[in-house]
């Protein structure tokens, strides 16, 4: 049987939050609903700024009732921690930065779906310090292994280490964007990024920071750009302007180089070009060359979420 990959996730960092209010507390402040999170899942959520902004983007799982471990890149984490902190107020929690983060992808390189029987020998050869999630943003993401210690050799020798550009891959051509340099901090927002079919926020739940012109700019339909993948047979780099017909419409964010030589990315692009594109199949142009609109398979342009399954 073809052995999945793994690729560890060097550039995260994660915090501890633990205590009886800590499901309100977080539901409080941030986009994704995280009350009915059941214990041993995981979920994307955003820290908006109160005028709807991205400031932090992260991956919460659930570790019990009371703890949750949120994991986000490093260069965000003690920005994250002291707005925690200024939240808190006397809520009865503990927030701490996990001293020894261990993170890393478990995924197939086609994108392949893990069989339940495979997920269940996975979890076999954990320690019991190393915890296994699935990706609920795009199933084709794979698992998350994440441990306060060192991971089992035993799980390691079951897998093909890679680094991480194959997994940006399959990333980029589903649509999921990360970080900052996907989501620019304080600008970025959530349709923009097309968050809302991750189930990175819930339109349900109440209120949290920044819901009110999030909600708005659902219901307004105000959204003018979208976060979408792109293909080229030429570089594509971070902040390379995308032309349409000589006119400016958008930049390239995150990138990777595939086998073939092509390259694949995500780009902040404006709708109308991007609805053009799909009717009439014209390139758009970089810098250096051809510019290609990539959208998946599931993506309904129309509704701007996943297609329906039938």
């Amino acid at each position: 049987m073809t052995k999945p990959f793994y690729s560890l996730k060097n550039n995260c960092a994660a915090i501890e939050i633990s205590g009886e209010e800590v499901g309100s507390f977080l539901n409080d402040i941030l986009t994704a609903e995280l009350n009915l999170l059941p214990i041993g899942k995981m979920q994307m959520s955003c820290l908006l700024s109160p005028q709807g902004r991205i400031l932090h983007d992260m991956l919460i799982y659930r570790i019990r009732t009371d703890c949750f471990w949120i994991e986000i890149n490093k260069n965000q984490i003690l920005d994250l921690k002291n707005r925690l902190a200024i939240y808190k107020l006397r809520k009865k929690i503990e927030i701490q930065v996990i001293e020894n983060w261990h993170s890393a992808h478990v995924f197939y390189e086609n994108g392949k779906l893990f069989s339940l029987e495979y997920i269940n020998k996975i979890i076999k050869d954990l320690k019991d310090s190393d915890l296994i999630f699935e990706d609920s943003r795009c199933s084709e993401l794979g698992l998350h292994i994440v441990s306060k210690e060192q991971f089992s050799s035993t799980l390691i020798q079951d897998l093909k280490y890679t680094n991480l550009s194959k997994w940006e891959a399959i990333r980029i051509k589903n649509m999921v964007p990360v970080g900052n340099i996907d989501l620019t901090p304080n600008r970025t927002l959530m349709l923009e990024a097309n968050l809302d079919m991750f189930s990175a926020v819930d339109f349900n739940k109440g209120c949290y920071i920044g819901q009110e012109v999030t909600a708005r700019t659902k219901y307004r339909g105000l959204i003018k750009r979208k976060i979408v993948p792109i293909s080229s047979k030429s570089l594509l780099k971070k902040d390379m302007i995308i032309f349409q017909d000589q006119k400016e419409v958008g930049s390239c964010l995150s990138s990777v180089g595939l086998e073939d030589g092509s390259f694949l990315a995500l780009a902040t692009l404006r709708l109308e070009a991007i609805k053009s594109f799909v009717d009439a199949k014209d390139a758009l142009n970089s810098e250096l060359a051809s510019v290609y609109i990539a959208l998946p398979n599931w993506y309904d342009l129309k509704t701007g979420s996943k297609k329906l399954e039938l």
